[in-house]
Formats: structure tokens, sequence, C-alpha cells
């Protein structure tokens, strides 16, 4: 691939990615139902455990993302994790806001 289209599609793939980790991020706030198809009364401790689901799905797509791209996956220590896990959650706030501020 050449360089400049290599950085093309790099830029895309890092897009995709954040939009999909607002995407998750937000659709517990979204959504009436747990985790998309079941029924359950959505309380404030039912939304953090799907963000905390989604968030798994996440990291699942990346690491097999970054598997496919580079054929490895670079060794994370906690506060990766840590990081990323905060990151994700500040990207919710936007459902935050809609969902129980603006009601």
């Amino acid at each position: 691939m050449q360089p400049s289209l290599q950085h093309s599609f790099f830029k895309v793939i890092i897009a995709l990615t954040l939009i999909l980790m607002i995407f998750l991020s937000n659709l517990p706030w979204i959504t009436q139902d747990f985790l998309i198809f079941i029924k359950l009364k959505k309380t404030l401790l039912v939304i953090f455990i799907e963000i905390l689901l989604y968030f798994f799905v996440f990291r699942l797509v990346t690491f097999l993302l970054e598997l496919s791209i580079f054929g490895n996956v670079h060794d994370q220590g906690w506060q990766f994790y840590a990081a990323l896990l905060a990151l994700f959650i500040v990207s919710s706030s936007p459902g935050f806001v809609v969902k129980v501020l603006w009601k």
C-alpha cells in the first residue's frame, strides 16, 4: 500500500473506531431494553452494568481490529484499560444529559 493511501486508511479506521465507541457508550441511555432486546426496568445501576458490557464488546472489536491489521496485539497494562474505560464512560455523557438531566 502506498504511504499516503495507508495514512488515509488509518485515519478512516480511527474515525470509525471513535464513532463506534460513542455509539456503544450512548446506547444504554437511548434504548429502553437491557442489551437492546431484554425487557428489564432500567435503573441507573442497570445502565452502568450495560455500559460496562458494551465496553467489553468495544474492546473485543478493537482487539480483533488490531489483530487483523497488524497481525499481533500489543501488551497493555492496567493503566491503559483504566484510561480507556474512563474515556468510554465520559463519552457516554451526552446520553446521560439527554436521558437524566433533560427529563
